[in-house]
C-alpha cells in the first residue's frame, strides 16, 4: 500500500481513489517549463546559453530545486509520488548537471522514499515510478535572444538502475543543459512538497509559488489549467465540476498547508468562464514549520554526503518580478504599472493591442497633453483601445459630452458671478442713497428742532416720551431710571422727536 504524510500527519491512500496523475512546476504539468506552443505562455521563451557554467554560477542553494521556466513539455501524465521523485531525483543531481565527466548520479532508495515522503518500505513501487519517469516524454521548443528555435525530444530520465539498496540514474545530455542552463527558474522547496497530499494542490502550488513577488500570476485560460493542474481529457468537462473537485479542494489546501495564499479570479466570455488569475499573497503563517520528515531526512543524508542537506528557506527562493516578465510587459512596468499590473493586461489582451495603445499614449505625451496618473491611463487605453485615431469613437463622445458639460458649467459659473457683481453694486449705491437721504432729513429736522420755541419743544417732548413709554416700556424703565444716559434710550428719542418733526414740520 502507498501512503503520503501530510502536513497533519495524515495518510492518504494511494489508489481508490486513485490521486490526480500531475508533474508540475514552472507553467505546466513538467517539472521544468511551459510549453512556447501554447500562446499565453510564449512570455516565458528565453535564451538558454550554449557554455557550461560552473556548477555555482547559477548561485543554487543546497537543498534547493531550481526549474527551467522554459519551453519542455512533459508528453504524459505523472501520479503525485512519481511528480516528489522526480523532484529529489533533480535535486540530487542538480549540483552535477554541467560537468560532462558526470553521466550518472546515484541516491538510496531510502533517502529517496524519506525525502519524497514515501511512508514505504515498498521499493518495488519506487521501482516503478523509477519506470514511469525512464518512459515519460519530454519535449523542449525554445527561442534564444536572436530568435532562432531549438527543438528536442528525450525521456525524463535516460535510464535508472537498483541495486542493493542504491539507485543510479541518468539524464540525456541535452536535457541535462536544459535543467541547468536557463536564466531564469522556478525554485520549489521539498520541505513545502512533502506537505501536500493532493497533485491538483501541488501543481496549484507550484504553478503559483513563482510569482510570489509579482502577487498574480495574470491570466490563464481555463483549457490551460486543466493542462498545468494534470486534469486528464475527458475530466471535468464543465466548469462547475472542476470548481467544485479540483480549484475549491487544491486552494483549500494550499493556503492551508504553504507558505503562500492564493485566491482565484475568474474572466468570463459571456456566461463560460474563460480563464482564471490566481492572487498570491504571502502566508500569514509566519511560524510555518517548515520540517518535517523529508527535512530531516535531507538533512540526515546531507550530513552523510549522500544528498544536499540544508533546505533554504521557500520565502527566498521566488524569481524577482522583472526575470518573469517579457519585454513587452517590462515595457508597460515604464508607464508606472506593477509587475502584477503588466503580466494581467498583457495576459489579458494580445500583443497587437498592447503594442499599439502604448504607442498611442507616447504619443499623447509627446504632444504636451497633460495625464496626471500616467498608469491609470496607460491601463485605461488598453482596455478601451485607443489606438488608431485616439480615443475609440464612444470614448471620444464622452470626452466631449464631457467637455461641453464642463463649458457650460464655466459658462453658468460668470453669468452667476456677473449677476451677484450687478446685485452687490446695486445694493452699494442703495445704500449710499439712503445714507444721503438719511443725512439730508437729519439737518433740515435739526435746523426746524433749533427754530422750535420753548413750549413746541416741551410739548413734543412730552408726545416722545409717552410714545417710549406705551411702545418700548423697557426702555421706558431704563430712561425713568438713567434718563438718557443709555444709547438705546438716546437714540430711540431722537427718532421719535425727528418722526414728530415730521409730522408738525412743513415740507419743502
Amino acid at each position: 500500500m502507498i501512503v503520503y504524510r501530510t502536513a497533519t500527519g495524515d495518510r492518504l491512500r494511494d489508489g481508490v481513489p486513485q490521486p490526480p496523475k500531475v508533474i508540475g512546476c514552472g507553467m505546466l504539468r513538467s517539472p521544468f517549463v511551459v510549453s512556447s506552443t501554447h500562446p499565453p505562455f510564449s512570455r516565458f521563451e528565453m535564451s538558454v546559453p550554449s557554455r557550461k557554467p560552473s556548477p555555482n554560477a547559477m548561485g543554487v542553494a543546497p537543498g534547493e530545486i531550481k526549474k527551467h521556466v522554459g519551453a519542455v513539455h512533459v508528453k504524459g501524465s505523472l501520479s503525485l509520488l512519481e511528480r516528489k521523485v522526480s523532484n529529489v531525483l533533480l535535486l540530487n543531481a542538480y549540483e552535477d548537471l554541467p560537468n560532462p565527466e558526470v553521466f550518472e548520479h546515484e541516491i538510496r532508495l531510502r533517502t529517496l522514499a524519506d525525502v519524497a515522503g514515501f511512508d514505504s518500505n515498498d521499493h518495488a513501487l519506487l521501482r516503478a515510478s523509477l519506470e514511469s519517469l525512464a518512459g515519460t516524454t519530454i519535449t523542449w521548443n525554445i527561442l534564444d535572444a536572436e530568435g532562432g528555435e531549438e527543438w528536442g525530444v528525450s525521456t525524463f530520465l535516460a535510464q535508472a538502475v537498483t541495486r542493493g539498496g542504491v539507485c543510479r540514474y541518468a539524464y540525456a545530455p541535452d536535457l541535462r543543459k536544459k535543467l541547468y542552463n536557463p536564466e531564469i527558474y522556478a525554485r520549489i522547496n521539498l520541505s513545502v512538497q512533502e506537505r501536500f497530499g493532493s497533485g491538483y494542490a501541488l501543481a496549484l502550488y507550484e504553478n503559483c509559488v513563482r510569482f510570489r513577488k509579482v502577487g498574480s500570476t495574470g491570466w490563464i485560460s481555463v483549457e490551460q489549467w486543466r493542462d498545468l493542474l494534470g486534469v486528464e481529457p475527458g475530466q471535468y468537462d464543465s466548469f462547475k465540476y472542476l470548481n467544485r473537485d479540483v480549484l475549491k479542494p487544491a486552494i483549500t489546501e494550499v493556503n492551508r498547508f504553504s507558505d503562500i495564499r492564493v485566491s482565484m479570479e475568474r474572466k468570463r466570455e459571456g456566461r463560460r468562464v474563460a480563464a482564471l488569475k490566481f492572487r498570491i499573497e504571502e502566508s500569514d503563517q509566519l511560524q510555518l514549520d517548515l520540517g518535517g520528515g523529508a527535512k530531516r531526512a535531507a538533512q540526515e543524508a546531507g550530513s552523510a554526503g549522500e544528498f544536499p542537506g540544508n533546505l533554504p528557506d521557500p520565502r527566498a527562493m521566488a524569481p524577482e518580478p522583472g526575470d518573469l516578465l517579457d519585454p513587452l510587459q517590462r515595457r508597460l512596468v515604464t508607464f508606472g504599472l506593477t509587475e502584477a499590473q503588466a503580466l494581467d493586461v498583457a495576459t489579458e489582451y494580445d500583443a497587437g493591442r498592447v503594442e499599439g495603445n502604448l504607442a498611442y499614449v507616447e504619443s499623447e505625451i509627446e504632444r504636451g497633453r497633460a495625464i496626471s496618473n500616467v498608469a491609470a491611463f496607460t491601463i485605461g487605453a488598453i482596455r478601451t483601445d485607443y489606438r488608431g485615431g485616439g480615443e475609440a469613437p464612444i470614448q471620444r463622445e464622452v470626452a466631449a459630452r464631457k467637455s461641453a458639460k464642463e463649458r457650460k458649467a464655466r459658462e453658468a459659473d460668470g453669468a452667476r458671478q456677473r449677476a451677484e457683481d450687478a446685485s452687490r453694486t446695486r445694493k452699494l449705491r442703495a445704500e449710499q442713497e439712503t445714507r444721503t437721504q438719511s443725512d439730508a432729513r437729519a439737518a433740515r429736522l435739526d435746523a426746524a428742532w433749533s427754530v422750535l420755541s420753548d413750549t413746541e419743544r416741551s410739548g413734543i417732548e412730552t408726545e416722545v416720551v409717552e410714545r417710549l413709554r406705551n411702545e418700548l416700556p423697557y426702555l421706558y424703565r431704563t430712561y425713568e431710571t438713567s434718563g438718557e444716559d443709555s444709547v438705546a434710550v438716546r437714540t430711540t428719542l431722537k427718532a421719535f422727536r425727528y418722526e414728530a418733526l415730521d409730522a408738525h414740520s412743513p415740507r419743502d
